[in-house]
């Protein structure tokens, strides 16, 4: 009995403590306080005055409290209904300062940390700020770089915060192992990671500074090299860093498993539900892949974006496209299915803007190929994204669908982000045929948002001066039209080639009209006015007939296709062109002027291209002689081996190059790597055929030497993206040449934009 009674009245003590502690609160004291008003901390408080408070939650009102950030220390007591919050704030940062920073000023580093003057000192704001100063340290490949965080307290609570910083030397990467590799050796491997081992001409990359977050890309980029190859089991296991005793350098060792190469086994395309309308006949032919062939996951990837195109351009949006596996390893086989469900045909609702900060809807709308109401298409979808993006206004742009109320319709959201637009260039370089130049642009290429390019160009060089004024209207008048004007000013030196300088002038108005996603049409009207001055005294019967000043209104029509990936290094695609020049309209120049230009590039191997093009042209006086600024003149950049004005028609007694109306050529130019070590460098090697002709002076004279001779040059180069500009070097040695040519076996070039 006594055990019974112990054990219940025990019970009824523990049920009565909630009681006992849980008070009415009668009064709230915040004691300690300076700056925060007393309010504000009852504010925080789970409880009112009139209200019970349990003494047993202090705990978590401290807690909420501390949370604030605004207070060091916070004590709650209880006394008969009367709640005292004592607190102790945090001081106030009065000032933030960094000593022992050289490699990134306090400015920067000011930007990096959370502290501010006025702001609240907090330790955790101040272990943040540590860890983002030695984040940004170790971007810059200082990874031993130690930051300390001192206080020098002031008066009225305030607080000095001193970041010091012992920056440490830059860490390098000496060395770069793999592991397992045997298909592949290391050379090959090394040119396939972001990481690069330290050498000189990376010092503007940073990838040759140790990057823990690199090492990670660095072993998705070596899974999807084996892949593409073959090795449909590979494993990049491991990637560990280990900094050398002196901490100055790390080795870098991946470890790959390669496993059995594979090729390609049955390939199919397979329709996991009905959908109406759809032919998987055209499914199956936009499948590129054979059996027999190895095995290439990116192969796979690129044939799956190709069927999700087909089904786009039919109209099934919501769809998926799976590519399944079935591994034969007795025979090194692997079998892929296209497994394809697709969803209903759908229209597109709205297409919604986000994002346009600066430019104007209607300019982001026009480069859409879909309007509100059409046909769904995931290939006019890619296409619209890849016109943003190639407009260069936007640091990216992206175009989401998503669900819209009616099952049949379904909204665009196109989200962009702006970026600027504007651009002020200067540069400088040298070559064998211009010798120094120097060049200076503004260009702004969203004109006030609305889509307009204006520009700014001068040239400076041993050979010419180069002024140059552009505006332009990529829709005129609500078309696709690119309408708009230049004004030009220019002096060109002849002296070396034919005993003359001109001074041009003037201006053209221009209307390019697009045909289709490839091809344009270009029509221009221009005036200009030439001067033929500084005449030598022994220049050339011809030179000295024709000086003085001339005037021409030419109209002009270019055709063109291009669907190279590149305009300046393209490794795939074609470009022609055809065009036709007419002067006259009273003027004191008439001619007919016919041309044709062409390029072709194919890759033949791995980062080898072959690049083919011609060119030709035929000008045709209509009235008076030809000036000779308007013949065709040969060699120098698009003939490698002989001088600007190298060959053509020659004034026999001078030798001063005078032009001919006719004009034929020819390159053929192979691109290689030089080895792993060159090509991380940007160097590339070229081997290359030129020939031309030109030939046809404008006068029939006995004085005129004309040798009709097609000439080849043949030679090998080296371009180099230098951390100061492309650099190109290159020796051509003429094969097929007239007696009166001028040849030039070495030319060399290098320029740069800052």
């Amino acid at each position: 009995m006594r055990l019974i009674f112990k054990v219940l009245a025990v019970g009824v003590m523990v049920g009565l403590l909630p009681v006992a502690f849980a008070e009415v609160v009668r009064e709230v004291k915040v004691v300690g306080n300076e700056r925060v008003e007393a309010a504000t901390v009852q504010s925080y408080l789970p409880f009112k005055v009139g209200e019970e408070f349990d003494a047993a939650e202090s705990g978590n009102v401290v807690r909420s409290l501390y949370g604030t950030g605004l207070f060091a220390n916070v004590e709650l007591t209880q006394d008969a209904g009367v709640v005292v919050v004592k607190v102790v704030e945090n001081p106030l940062v009065n000032r933030v300062a960094f000593e022992g920073n050289k490699q990134i000023d306090s400015k920067r580093l000011a930007e990096l940390v959370s502290l501010k003057p006025r702001s609240i000192y907090g330790p955790a704001k101040v272990q943040s700020d540590v860890q983002a100063l030695q984040a940004a340290y170790r971007s810059r490949g200082r990874f031993t770089t130690n930051v300390k965080a001192q206080l020098i307290q002031r008066d009225q609570n305030r607080v000095d915060v001193i970041y010091v910083i012992e920056e440490g030397a830059k860490t390098r990467i000496s060395r770069i192992n793999f592991v397992g590799n045997k298909a592949f050796d290391d050379a090959d491997l090394s040119a396939v990671v972001a990481t690069k081992r330290s050498a000189w001409w990376r010092f503007l990359s940073g990838n040759d500074n140790y990057e823990p977050a690199r090492l990670d890309v660095d072993k998705d980029l070596l899974r999807r090299y084996y892949l593409s190859r073959g090795y449909a089991d590979v494993q990049v296991t491991s990637a560990v860093a280990e900094l050398s005793k002196d901490k100055r350098d790390f080795v870098i060792t991946y470890t790959v498993f390669e496993g059995p190469r594979y090729d390609f086994g049955n390939v199919d395309v397979a329709l996991k539900a009905e959908a109406e309308g759809l032919d998987m006949k055209d499914v199956a032919n936009a499948v590129t892949l054979k059996p027999g062939e190895l095995f290439n996951a990116k192969r796979v990837d690129e044939n799956t974006d190709k069927i999700i195109d087909v089904l786009g351009s039919k109209g099934f949006a919501f769809l998926d496209v799976k590519p399944d596996y079935n591994k034969r390893e007795a025979e090194r086989k692997l079998d892929v299915v296209f497994n394809v469900t697709p969803g209903p045909r759908v229209y597109v609702n709205r297409i919604n803007i986000e994002g346009n900060t600066r430019t104007r809807d209607y300019v982001i709308r026009r480069q859409m190929r879909l309007a509100e109401g059409d046909a769904f298409s995931s290939g006019k979808i890619k296409r619209s994204q890849d016109r943003l993006n190639y407009l260069g206004y936007f640091e990216k742009a992206e175009i989401q669908r998503a669900e819209s109320e009616q099952p049949d319709r379904v909204d665009l959201n196109v989200k962009v982000k702006e970026q600027s637009t504007g651009e002020f260039n200067v540069g400088a370089g040298f070559s064998t045929f211009d010798g120094i130049l120097a060049t200076a642009s503004v260009k702004e290429r969203n004109f006030l948002g609305k889509g307009q390019e204006v520009a700014l160009d001068f040239a400076l060089s041993d050979r010419q001066q180069n002024f140059n004024l552009g505006f332009t209207e990529p829709f005129f008048m609500g078309q696709e039209l690119a309408a708009g004007f230049d004004a030009f000013n220019t002096k060109t030196d002849f002296q070396s080639e034919s005993s003359y300088d001109t001074a041009l002038s003037g201006g053209a108005l221009r209307l390019g009209i697009l045909l289709n996603e490839f091809t344009k049409n270009d029509i221009r009207l221009g005036y200009k006015s030439t001067e033929i001055e500084n005449v030598g005294s022994g220049a050339s019967q011809f030179v000295r007939q024709e000086a003085g000043k001339r005037s021409s209104v030419t109209l002009s029509n270019t055709w063109s296709y291009d669907n190279r990936d590149s305009a300046l290094s393209p490794t795939r695609g074609q470009r022609v062109s055809l065009g036709g020049d007419y002067s006259g309209f009273g003027s004191d120049i008439d001619y007919i002027r016919l041309s044709a230009n062409g390029s072709y590039h194919m890759p033949v191997w791995e980062d080898w291209v072959l690049s083919v093009g011609g060119r030709a042209g035929a000008v045709v006086p209509l009235a008076g002689n030809l000036p000779l600024y308007e013949h065709f003149s040969g060699g120098g950049d698009s003939f490698r081996g002989f001088e600007f004005g190298g060959i053509g028609p020659r004034d026999r007694q001078t030798g001063d190059a005078l032009g001919g109306k006719f004009m034929v050529g020819h390159n053929i130019e192979l691109g290689f790597p030089l080895g792993n070590s060159l090509s991380e460098m940007g160097v590339k090697g070229v081997l290359f055929t030129d020939g031309g002709l030109v030939t046809k002076f404008d006068r029939e004279n006995a004085n005129v030497l004309d040798s009709k001779t097609y000439r080849v040059s043949t030679g090998a180069g080296v371009n180099w993206r230098s951390p100061i500009g492309p650099l190109r070097v290159s020796l051509a040695m003429p094969v097929v040449k007239a007696e009166e040519d001028k040849t030039q076996i070495f030319s060399f070039s290098v320029g740069t934009r800052f």
